[in-house]
């Protein structure tokens, strides 16, 4: 009767420890009351994401460029005096075959094609993202799995305190159940530290500190899509915007070709100077000169710089083939990979988990009545565990699989 005593005494104890831990647990998680939407999360990323600001700076950097290629020529003063004369002239480079023109077509196209650069840039950052978003609520679904297990074990220990203190088991299957709800607990605190992680990671993207964290108001709704892979491959035909870069590729080497064609037009360099010859205390005479220079460009035989431009031109036309074939098989490879997230994710909804949690109760059941011991229970409390946990890592990816199907598709109305 001491020995009963003495471990009653001590399972008291745990129950209590385990409670008073499990509380601060849940206490802490809702120190963070404000939720976070998907579309505020997003909307967020979109204003402060501090890579995407820093992104912005390449348009503003190109259309600076353009400002910069509409710059003239700089006129040239010389001065030079003698003991006995001096003079003074002003020169001026001439441009002839619309060289400024040709530059300032180049750098407009060059500022176009970083502005859909940018675009396609936000457009891999918002599916990054949302799947981001998507794993911070696979960690929140896992926290509320890994609580409520515990609190189940943790219920069944206190009834097997009773019944061994009743004689009805022994005091290993007591001991048995304490220490399991123990162990859980654990995985309760691992869980919320990884939880947690995941909202730091989000508020880094957002360009906020972690001081503050938000739980997420998210769900594992509005999945489910009905697509045919042939509209698909013709809308990202339509939207990528990629495929738009491929294009505009093509005409910043077709002006690149021209700006070269344009250099190889003679400027001519036009001067006009004033002379003037000192003898005595008045100059006697002075002179006006003006001149024209004209280069001889032998250089212009080599045609290699043209040639090159040319190659350019017939280089971007395949790179758009490219672009074009790799659209169509990201479009398809992202399909199949949807169609099979689904079908993963309807066979855990039409009775996996169900049937998983009837062994269980089941389990328990003869337990209770004594036609099992405490390890069957054990057994399948962890089998059920990890198919709740396989539901939410398969729901997740068919989540991820539709970000990653539309993000192919060049199309975005996703919400969760």
């Amino acid at each position: 009767m001491k020995t009963n005593s003495k471990y009653t005494t001590i399972l008291i104890f745990v129950f209590l420890l385990s409670f008073v831990s499990y509380t601060r647990a849940q206490e802490s998680m809702e120190q963070a009351t404000a939720n976070l939407s998907f579309q505020e999360y997003l909307n967020q990323v979109g204003k402060s994401n501090l890579n995407y600001l820093a992104e912005k700076y390449n348009v503003s950097i190109a259309d600076a460029e353009v400002i910069a290629q509409k710059v003239l020529p700089d006129p040239e003063v010389t001065f030079e005096g003698a003991n006995e004369n001096f003079s003074m002239g002003l020169g001026y480079t001439l441009e002839l075959g619309n060289k400024r023109g040709a530059r300032v077509r180049l750098a407009k196209s060059q500022a176009d094609l970083e502005k859909l650069a940018l675009e396609y840039y936000y457009q891999e950052l918002r599916a990054e993202a949302a799947d981001l978003y998507l794993e911070a609520m696979q960690q929140r679904e896992l926290l509320e799995v890994k609580k409520s297990s515990y609190a189940y074990m943790l219920e069944l220990s206190n009834s097997d305190s009773i019944r061994f203190r009743l004689g009805e088991i022994t005091e290993i299957d007591a001991r048995q159940s304490k220490l399991e709800a123990a162990t859980l607990l654990n995985e309760v605190f691992e869980q919320e530290a990884a939880y947690k992680s995941a909202l730091a990671t989000l508020n880094q993207y957002m360009g906020q500190t972690t001081l503050s964290l938000m739980n997420l108001s998210g769900k594992w709704t509005n999945i489910d899509r009905d697509y045919l892979l042939p509209e698909l491959i013709a809308t990202g035909l339509t939207n990528r915007v990629d495929l738009y870069a491929a294009r505009k590729n093509i005409e910043v080497a077709g002006n690149q070709y021209k700006l070269v064609k344009a250099e190889r037009k003679m400027d001519l360099g036009l001067s006009v100077s004033y002379e003037r010859d000192w003898h005595g205390f008045l100059p006697p005479a002075g002179s006006v000169t003006a001149g024209v220079s004209i280069p001889l460009q032998f250089s212009n035989r080599n045609k290699g710089a043209l040639k090159a431009a040319n190659y350019s031109i017939e280089q971007t036309k395949v790179q758009k083939q490219n672009t074009e074939l790799q659209i169509q098989t990201e479009i398809a490879q992202a399909f199949f990979l949807f169609e099979a997230a689904r079908k993963k994710a309807e066979q855990y909804r039409t009775g996996l988990l169900e049937d998983a949690k009837k062994v269980l109760d089941g389990m328990v059941y003869k337990y209770q009545r004594g036609e099992s011991d405490i390890t069957d229970v054990l057994i399948a409390q962890r089998t059920y565990n990890e198919v709740r946990e396989l539901y939410l890592e398969t729901t997740k990816g068919f989540a991820s699989s539709l970000v990653a199907l539309q993000k192919a598709c060049g199309i975005w109305d996703i919400d969760f």
